[in-house]
């Protein structure tokens, strides 16, 4: 396995992110399991910063995408957005959604390039296309609209830093939004993300080939589309960020407690708190999740790679000396 990366899938009109697994041995390799490719995002990558040519994998419109990279390698985004305009609706027809979620996204990229770039511009443009896509797409499309949220506020961390929160609730325009104001936000869509829970359960994670971009890591560690979602997530609940928007009633939780009890403890555990928005307190519940959904797996890989990780957000989070 390549040593360099960490990631089972991952999504590139994301923003390049890797879900650290910390030193934890792979059970198999002897290695550690930050050094795997797990899954990401894969195809829009950096989409705030630059756009690169895509090639679509194999399928019927293979011509329409080829002439997509061919305008983009010209320096043509319009000709570029007037093919992917082809594409989107016979994707969406053939139910082709990872292909038609990379097409929108890529054009919402092109657009965004020709308008000036700017970050916030194409999170309004992607909200337009999620209020108006098939039901089944929307999941996906809310995780790639949190990430983008979350990546325009870490290009503009200072800004909200500085900013004092108000009485007076922040309006629309994200420009003018408070630190809690855009984590709020940032929670709601990848809330909105995992509503659809049984259905994703549902769905392989390779059905969205076209999208998410293979590492190095067998599926079986994320083997569904819930699975890779709850994941990235996660990733944002256990962000280091969240220090900045605590409440006086926040909620911790002691290293002695059930965070680091053997599994069917751990899924016995119902905090008790007041901050019921809590980051740490939804990355408890997600875990708890994927752990019940995995338990009776006869391949194992996925839920003891999210026990581990649970155990590495309670060394992480824990208060008290005992969690060395």
């Amino acid at each position: 396995m390549r040593g360099q990366a960490n990631n089972v899938r991952w999504l590139p009109c994301v923003l390049q992110k890797k879900m650290q697994i910390s030193n934890i041995k792979d059970q198999n390799s002897g290695m550690p399991a930050s050094q795997h490719d797990f899954r990401n995002f894969a195809f829009c990558i950096l989409i705030f910063a630059f756009l690169t040519a895509y090639s679509s994998a194999a399928g019927p419109r293979d011509g329409l995408w080829k002439q997509v990279d061919e305008a983009i390698e010209k320096g043509l985004p319009r000709t570029a957005i007037t093919v992917l305009d082809q594409i989107i609706p016979w994707a969406v027809q053939d139910q082709a959604y990872a292909e038609a979620t990379k097409a929108i996204c890529q054009r919402i990229a092109l657009e965004g390039q020709i308008q000036g770039g700017k970050a916030e511009e194409k999170i309004v443009l992607l909200e337009t296309e999620i209020a108006e896509a098939p039901d089944p797409m929307k999941p996906v499309m809310e995780t790639i609209l949190a990430h983008w949220y979350w990546q325009y506020f870490r290009q503009n961390s200072w800004r909200f830093m500085e900013r004092t929160r108000t009485a007076e609730p922040p309006g629309a325009d994200i420009t003018t939004w408070d630190l809690p104001r855009i984590m709020a936000e940032i929670d709601w869509h990848f809330t909105l993300a995992l509503d659809a829970a049984q259905q994703l359960k549902a769905i392989p994670v390779n059905e969205y080939d076209d999208l998410l971009e293979k590492g190095t890591v067998p599926d079986s560690y994320r083997p569904t589309l819930y699975d890779f979602l709850a994941h990235e997530a996660l990733s944002f609940y256990s962000a280091g960020e969240q220090a900045g928007v605590k409440p006086q009633d926040t909620f911790e939780f002691m290293a002695e407690g059930p965070i680091f009890a053997p599994a069917a403890e751990f899924l016995a555990w119902q905090p008790e708190t007041t901050d019921t928005e809590s980051a740490k307190l939804k990355a408890i519940g997600l875990y708890q999740n994927l752990l019940a959904f995995h338990q009776d797996d006869a391949d194992k890989s996925a839920f003891i790679d999210a026990d581990l990780h649970r155990l590495m957000f309670g060394y992480n989070h824990a208060l008290g000396p005992d969690k060395d």
